[in-house]
């Protein structure tokens, strides 16, 4: 995956302020360029902290092991739409929750490593992953909440009952995105799911 900053700045939300669009661009440009930026919002326990939103970082996801056919509990990110699962709103039928389960990038390292892989080509891999450019993860460093990197696999995606997990008195929030980390999200889900370019035309071709 391959992004210009640049050329993103007319779809940036237009009810962020003009410092908080330029603070935007220049951290989407460093994450771009392998640097550092600021993924989460030092004082999300003040201003969300009651709430569900797309991005969140929950403890107490449980989800459907097919290989063993048991369900577990884990840390994951919420991948819904905020509305969609937003409380106040009314359903005909009950919600439920899509989320990706947090996986320490230490994990997977330590799997691409006893691999029969080079390790400069781990070692791109993983600096290719930090930089956002796998357009199957996301990257989550190191900071605030989080204490170790994390990444989210696109292609390992979950649901469980909205209900559910609102009832688990286990469940704790972990984080909420910041402006850059959300819209980060964004552009990786957008890119994952709805890549429009895919070499692939699906016109009747006449016998």
């Amino acid at each position: 995956m391959t992004f210009d900053a640049d050329s993103l700045q007319q779809q940036i939300p237009y009810y962020l302020t003009a410092e908080d669009r330029r603070v935007l661009v220049e951290e989407l440009k460093a994450i771009s360029q392998g640097g550092a930026a600021s993924y989460f919002l030092s004082n999300f326990r003040d201003r969300f902290k009651e709430d569900t939103l797309q991005g969140d970082g929950w403890r107490g996801f449980q989800l459907f092991n097919f290989d063993t056919g048991k369900r577990r509990t884990v840390q994951g990110l919420v991948l819904s739409n905020s509305c969609d699962i937003d409380s106040d709103n009314q359903r005909d039928v009950p919600v439920r929750v899509i989320f990706a389960p947090l996986v320490k990038l230490a994990d997977y390292e330590d799997v691409l490593r006893s691999s029969d892989i080079d390790n400069r080509k781990v070692d791109d891999k993983l600096a290719s992953i930090r930089a956002q450019k796998i357009s199957n993860m996301f990257f989550l460093p190191a900071e605030g909440p989080m204490t170790e990197d994390h990444v989210v696999r696109l292609d390992d995606v979950h649901s469980m009952p909205f209900s559910t997990h609102t009832s688990d008195k286990g469940r704790e929030k972990l984080f909420t995105l910041s402006n850059t980390g959300f819209y980060m999200l964004v552009l990786k889900l957008s890119v994952h799911f709805c890549r429009l370019h895919e070499n692939l035309n699906r016109n009747v071709v006449a016998s």
